[in-house]
Formats: C-alpha cells, structure tokens, sequence
C-alpha cells in the first residue's frame, strides 16, 4: 500500500500543475512595473500641478489691474461646501474688461501661493452677447480640484501678462 495521494493507476501528468519559481518572479515584477508606471502617470498628470505660471508676469496692485483690463477682484472665496472657487469682479471699464472674458488667453488663473496648486478657466464663463456694464458685478466658477482652496489661504491672480498678489480667500 502506497501514501501517494494519487490514487493508483493515475498517470504522474494528472497532477495539477505546478507553477514555476520563475513565472511567479516574472508576474510579480509585471505587477510591480504596471504600479510604479501607474503612479508615476497619476503624478504627472494631477490637476494644478501646471509650470509656474507666475513667472513672466508683472506684478500689478489692484488699481494696476483695474487700469489694464478694467477689472476690479472684489472677491475670491469657497463656495458650494469647498468644492468651488467663487471669482468675483467688478466692471471699472467695460471695454478692456470685455477682453477678459471673451479672450481665453486672459482668463483669469489662480495660484495658491502656498502649494503653487493652480486652477484656470477652460471655458467662457459668460455668453459671447453678453455685454458688460460699468460697475456691473460678474463671477466665474472653478472647480476646486483636490480641495487647493480654503478659506485664508492666500492667491495670486494671473490675467495676461499681469498678477495680482496676496488676495485672501474668504469662506
């Protein structure tokens, strides 16, 4: 009598198969490259993590950003539980403002200042027709990625070639 598990007259090849020392090696370092290229794409790609697009700009006070594109911040802040960034601006001179929101180049971006986290308009925020009025108050909404905002935090705004530095978010 034999202590073989396999009962007798069953060929050796019955056995279930063996997986080598070696497959395994190989399954285990193609798991280990598609997680490292994996993590190296969500690092590369994550939202406000842009070049720094600060530098080449001027640094303007509020009335220097009013004199260029006729707008004046009245108000950066969180809105919608912290999942938007509420950008609110009065119409000084509707003319040079009206470049600001029909021209994508001049969307406004903003830079946290601590984390560098950037957030910028992608889209038109108001209408082509829509016709902006001396001392009119506008706004644009920007997602919030990854939270970069909260209220204190501090934000340079950039429009065009000029930034606006130090501008307090509010909640």
């Amino acid at each position: 009598m034999s202590l073989s598990t396999v009962p007798e007259g069953t060929p050796a090849e019955a056995e279930a198969p063996e997986v080598r020392p070696t497959a395994r090696r190989w399954i285990a370092f193609g798991l280990v490259v598609a997680l490292v290229v994996g993590l190296v794409g969500v690092w590369f790609l994550r939202p406000g993590r842009a070049a720094d697009i600060r530098s080449g700009t001027e640094v303007v006070t509020a009335e220097g950003l009013a004199a260029r594109y006729g707008i004046d911040v009245t108000l950066i802040g969180v809105t919608a539980a912290g999942g938007m960034v509420d950008f609110r601006y009065q119409v000084v001179d509707p003319d040079k403002a009206d470049q600001v929101v029909h021209d994508i180049d001049l969307f406004p971006k903003l830079i946290n200042e601590e984390t560098g986290a950037t957030l910028i308009l992608r889209s038109l925020p108001h209408s082509h027709s829509q016709r902006l009025d001396l001392g009119g108050n506008y706004f644009f909404l920007l997602p919030n990625a990854e939270n970069a905002f909260t209220e204190g935090s501090q934000v340079t705004v950039v429009i065009g070639d000029v930034r606006l530095e130090h501008v307090i978010v509010k909640e």
